[in-house]
C-alpha cells in the first residue's frame, strides 16, 4: 500500500505551510523550512530508485492527484485569512476554539519578516502540490475530470497559460530555438525564468490564435480560446484575495504567485539545459535530462523520467519507466537540482561535464555542429 500512498506525500507539506500561516510569527517559516530541509535534504541524500512496482489499482494514483484541488484550495482560504484585515470566514476564532492558540493576537504581531517566510512558504507549496499535479493532469487531454482539475490548480498557482504553452508548444519544440522553456547554454535561470514566462504566454496565444483561425472574434478571442479562459480563472482567484485581503493582499498572493512560478521555471531549466535539437528532426531521448534518485521520483510525480515522458506524453506517470541506459542522467536528484540552478556559478561549474558528456556521447553530429555555431556566434 505504501507505494500508493507515497504520492500523497505533497499533502504533508501543504498542512505543514497551513499550519505554519495559522500559528504565525517564526512559524511562517514552516513551510519553507520543511521544503529546504526536509524535500530538498532527502533529495540529495535519496539513493536511486529500483524498479517501479506494478499498480493495480490506478484509481487510487488518481485520487491522490485530484485530492490536491481541495488541499490547495483550502491553503489559499488560510492564505487568504493570514493576509485579511479581518477574520475571514471565522478561521482564526475557530482555530483559537479548537487549539486555545491565540491565533488572531499572533496574526496581529506578524512583521515584515514573517511575511517573507509566509510569501516563500506559500509559493513552495503551490509550486509543488498545484502546478506539478497540473502538469501530469493536463496531459490528459480527453478527460473532463483531469482537465477541470489541472486548469483550477493552475488557476489557483496564477499560471494560465501553462496548459496551452507546455502540452502544445514545448513539447513540438523541445531543444529547438523556438522553445522558449528550453533554457540555453550560459544562460542564468533568472534570465531564463523571465524570458521563458513572457515567450510561453506568447507562444500560447499563437498556438490559440492558428486553432481558432477563421471562428467569429468573439468565440476567438473569449468562449473559445483556452489562454482567455484560463487568465479569466485566475483572475477570479485573485479577486477573490482582493475581496478578502485588499489590494496590499492581492499584491502579496501575486508576489507569492512569482516565486512559485521561479520554481517552476527552475524545473524547466534543469530538465532541458543546454540541450540542443535540429529543426526538422524527431525528438530522440537524449533531448531531456534524467534523474535516477528515489526521492524525486516520488515527491515530482516521476517528473524525472523526463525523457520518456516527453517520448509519450500521453502515458500516465506510473507507466514511465526509466532508461539510465539510454538518456542522459544528472549527477543528482530534480529538487537538489533545483536549488544550485539559483546559484548560477555553481551551476554552471557543476553542470559542465554533464554537458561535456552529453556532447560526446549522446549528441548527433549535426547537434555538436549547431553547438559550435552557437559558441562561435
Amino acid at each position: 500500500m505504501w507505494h500508493y500512498l507515497r504520492y500523497f506525500g505533497t499533502h504533508l507539506l501543504i498542512a505543514l505551510c497551513a499550519a505554519g500561516l495559522l500559528l504565525g510569527g517564526g512559524a511562517s517559516w514552516l513551510g519553507i523550512a520543511a521544503g529546504v530541509v526536509g524535500w530538498i535534504g532527502l533529495d540529495a541524500l535519496s539513493g536511486r530508485a529500483g524498479r517501479l512496482p506494478e499498480f493495480r489499482h490506478p484509481w487510487i494514483l488518481d485520487l491522490a492527484l485530484h485530492s490536491f484541488v481541495p488541499s490547495v484550495a483550502a491553503l489559499c482560504v488560510v492564505f487568504a485569512w493570514y493576509l485579511a484585515p479581518t477574520d475571514l470566514l471565522g478561521i482564526g476564532r475557530g482555530v483559537e476554539a479548537l487549539s486555545g492558540h491565540p491565533a488572531l493576537a499572533a496574526r496581529a504581531a506578524n512583521d515584515w519578516l514573517d511575511h517573507i517566510g509566509a510569501v516563500l512558504s506559500f509559493g513552495l507549496a503551490i509550486a509543488l502540490g498545484a502546478i506539478l499535479t497540473a502538469h501530469e493532469l493536463m496531459h490528459r487531454t480527453q478527460d473532463r475530470a483531469a482537465m477541470f482539475s489541472a486548469r483550477w490548480l493552475l488557476a489557483m498557482a496564477f499560471n494560465a497559460s501553462l496548459e496551452v504553452a507546455h502540452v502544445f508548444g514545448h513539447h513540438r519544440d523541445v531543444g529547438t530555438p523556438r522553445d522558449p522553456a528550453t533554457a540555453r547554454r550560459g544562460e542564468n535561470v533568472y534570465a531564463f525564468w523571465i524570458r521563458s514566462s513572457l515567450g510561453q504566454v506568447a507562444q500560447a496565444w499563437g498556438i490559440e490564435r492558428e486553432r481558432l483561425r477563421g471562428k467569429p472574434a468573439l468565440r476567438a478571442l473569449l468562449l473559445d480560446n483556452k489562454v482567455t479562459r484560463g487568465f479569466l480563472r485566475a483572475l477570479l482567484v485573485a479577486a477573490l484575495f482582493f475581496v478578502a485581503a485588499g489590494a496590499a493582499g492581492l499584491a502579496v498572493f501575486l508576489a507569492a504567485s512569482l516565486f512559485n512560478k521561479l520554481l517552476l521555471e527552475a524545473l524547466n531549466y534543469l530538465e532541458h539545459y543546454g540541450l540542443v535539437r535540429e529543426d526538422g528532426t524527431p525528438y530522440a531521448l537524449r533531448h531531456a535530462w534524467d534523474t535516477d534518485r528515489a526521492f524525486s521520483q516520488v515527491v515530482l510525480i516521476n517528473l524525472p523520467m523526463h525523457s520518456e515522458h516527453h517520448l509519450d506524453p500521453k502515458l500516465h506517470f506510473e507507466a514511465l519507466r526509466a532508461r539510465p541506459d539510454e538518456t542522459p542522467i544528472l549527477p543528482w536528484g530534480y529538487l537538489a537540482g533545483l536549488a544550485l540552478t539559483l546559484l548560477p556559478p555553481l551551476w554552471f561549474r557543476l553542470v559542465g561535464p554533464s554537458l561535456e558528456d552529453w556532447d560526446r556521447r549522446y549528441a548527433s553530429a549535426g547537434e555538436r555542429a549547431l553547438l559550435g555555431r552557437r559558441a562561435s556566434a
